[in-house]
């Protein structure tokens, strides 16, 4: 077997199948591995005045991140099909970017509960950004 060069995957960012791959994983997080709320101890559940005005805390994308960023993806993906390749890698570029900084943050976190699948979907998002974002800058579309 040979080792993949960076060359070959360089060569990915002008095709949408991996764009298409993040979508579809995005998209089946609700029902492969749905985002639940941290357990929380009953000494840290006393209740305050200001709890009203907090959100419960989750690991893993819930279902409209996931939504959100798994049709991005798909869009993203078509761009590239469509042989718009410099608005397609900007557009996953951008969209993977955001997603890492938005459903990415607790991925490392949520290993501590024995989900796997929110740390896939950020590799997997990271790889995508780095790829579509280095095709989107340093082609130098004409």
């Amino acid at each position: 077997m040979s080792v993949v060069e960076a060359t070959d995957l360089y060569q990915w960012s002008q095709t949408p199948y991996l764009a298409w791959l993040n979508g579809a994983m995005l998209l089946t997080t609700p029902v492969l591995s749905p985002a639940t709320q941290t357990p929380v101890s009953i000494v840290a559940q006393k209740q305050s005045i200001f709890s009203a005005f907090t959100r419960p805390k989750y690991f893993g994308p819930t279902k409209n991140i996931s939504l959100m960023f798994g049709l991005a993806n798909a869009i993203g993906g078509f761009m590239i099909y469509d042989n718009d390749l410099e608005s397609g890698t900007g557009f996953l570029a951008a969209w993977n970017t955001l997603y890492l900084l938005v459903g990415g943050r607790g991925s490392v976190k949520a290993l501590r509960y024995g989900k796997v699948w929110p740390l896939l979907l950020t590799t997997v998002s990271a790889g995508s950004a780095a790829l579509y974002g280095r095709r989107f800058v340093a082609s130098g579309f004409q």
